[in-house]
C-alpha cells in the first residue's frame, strides 16, 4: 500500500514538472490535457489516503478552512498571517486594495455581493471579477440575474501556470467547504464543477467546451441560490 501511494505521489510530481515547462507554443490543448492529467493523478492520490491539493481533497489548511496555522487561516488557533480565531479580521485582508469588480453594485444580489466581498477579502486582488453582465454566455447562467461571479486566475484567455491553478483550487475548496454558510449553489474550476445538492460525487469532471476560459481554467464560477 505504501509504494502504491508513493508512486502515485511521484507520478504527480512528474507531471506537475511537466505542467511547469509549458510554454506558450505548446499550444491550448497540450496546456489543457496536462492540466486534467494532473487532476486525475491528484485525485488517485486523495483516493489512496494522501493529502494534496487536489479537487477533491485540499491539503490541510490549503483552502484556509482548517487548521491551526494554515495560510489564510479562517479557523483555528493562529494562522501564519495572524488571525486568532474564526471571525477576526487577517493581515492579508487589511494588505491589499479590493479587485476590480465588473458588473457588481446594485446589478448584483446581496448574497453575491457577500461571497465577492468575503473571497476578494482573503484571496485577492484578482485580475478582475466579473459578475453581472447580459449576455450569461449560456442557458440559464447565473449572471444575468446577478447570481454569479467569475473570479479571473489570469486573464486574455491563457492556460495558468501550475502555481496559478493551486491557486484557484484553494479558492474553489474554500467556497465549496463554506457553502451552507455562503449560500453556494455550484462552483466551476478547471472543467471540474461542484455543488452542495451532489456534494456526496465531489467535484465531477464537466464536458470538453473547447478553450481555455470556456473550461474555466482561468477563472473560479461561482453561483448563489438568491
Amino acid at each position: 500500500m505504501t509504494e502504491g501511494i508513493a508512486a502515485i505521489q511521484a507520478r504527480v510530481a512528474v507531471l506537475q514538472s511537466q505542467f511547469a515547462q509549458i510554454t506558450p507554443r505548446s499550444g491550448v490543448s497540450s496546456a489543457q490535457q496536462f492540466a486534467t492529467r494532473l487532476t486525475t493523478e491528484q485525485q488517485k492520490a486523495a483516493a489512496a489516503g494522501t493529502t494534496s491539493t487536489s479537487p477533491s481533497a485540499p491539503a490541510a489548511g490549503a483552502s484556509g478552512t482548517s487548521g491551526t496555522a494554515s495560510t489564510s487561516a479562517t479557523t483555528g488557533t493562529t494562522g501564519t498571517n495572524g488571525t486568532t480565531g474564526t471571525t477576526g479580521t487577517t493581515a492579508t485582508e487589511k494588505a491589499h486594495e479590493h479587485s476590480k469588480v465588473l458588473g457588481g453594485g446594485d446589478r448584483i444580489t446581496a448574497t453575491m455581493k457577500k461571497v465577492i466581498d468575503d473571497v476578494d477579502a482573503k484571496f485577492g486582488p484578482f485580475p478582475t471579477i466579473g459578475a453581472w453582465r447580459a449576455d450569461g454566455g449560456m442557458p440559464g447562467s447565473d449572471h444575468p440575474t446577478g447570481k454569479a461571479a467569475d473570479f479571473m486566475i489570469t486573464t486574455g484567455g491563457r492556460m495558468p501556470s501550475s502555481a496559478k491553478l493551486k491557486e484557484g483550487w484553494e479558492v474553489a475548496n474554500y467556497v465549496k467547504d463554506n457553502a451552507g454558510k455562503l449560500g453556494i449553489k455550484y462552483i466551476i474550476f478547471a472543467q471540474h464543477i461542484w455543488s452542495p445538492a451532489r456534494a456526496d460525487e465531489g467535484w465531477r469532471l464537466m464536458e470538453d467546451r473547447g478553450s481555455v476560459t470556456q473550461n474555466h481554467f482561468d477563472h473560479v464560477h461561482i453561483s448563489v441560490e438568491k
